[in-house]
């Protein structure tokens, strides 16, 4: 999962209380907006905001990731504020030994750099199943059918709010999930 957190940490309130319909991860990334003595030896706090990401990721079974490289992950190019490390990546238990990449002379024209990761990922980890329809089968055929008829069925014409895209949204999702 990649995570970008804005200024009010509502991501890390978001994942939080959907922890629980979240499948397994092995990974979590991005930009969590977090300056915190945890991953930045150039931040003398602790804040909050950093207890609940350190919080989130132990929910999640996972550990924040050590770069080979301790550099910041966020270089400023406003003078007046310091480079940080707000960039993260939070791995699985069995992958906490691995550690990732920062790349600093990759980030222009951002102000952020590439945090590079290999993930072992074996076969045990792998928690989502699917089903496939074999290709010009009967079996796709009505599949194909009956999504091509629900679609035509659904309302397409509240889309102009947030919550038109929502209830469209889901709908689409309920269509595929009972085809």
């Amino acid at each position: 999962m990649n995570v970008y957190l804005d200024d009010l940490h509502t991501a890390v309130d978001f994942l939080s209380n959907e922890a629980p319909n979240i499948p397994h991860l092995l990974y979590m990334g991005g930009d969590f907006n977090i300056r915190d003595i945890e991953w930045d030896p150039s931040v003398s706090s602790h804040p909050t905001a950093g207890q609940a990401l350190i919080d989130l990721a132990e929910s999640y079974s996972l550990v924040c990731s050590i770069p080979a490289l301790s550099v910041p992950t966020h270089y400023s190019d406003i003078s007046s504020h310091a480079n940080s490390v707000i960039d993260l990546i939070f791995l699985g238990m069995s992958c906490a030994q691995v550690t990732h990449h920062i790349e600093p002379d990759l980030r222009r024209p951002l102000e952020h750099v590439p945090l590079i990761v290999d993930l072992p990922i074996a076969p045990e980890n792998i928690s989502v199943c699917r089903m496939v329809l074999k290709c010009d089968s009967e079996e796709e055929t009505a599949f194909l059918l009956s999504v091509s008829e629900g679609l035509s069925q659904l309302n397409f014409s509240s889309l102009d709010s947030i919550a038109g895209y929502d209830l469209l949204s889901e709908a689409i999702s309920r269509l595929f999930a009972d085809c």
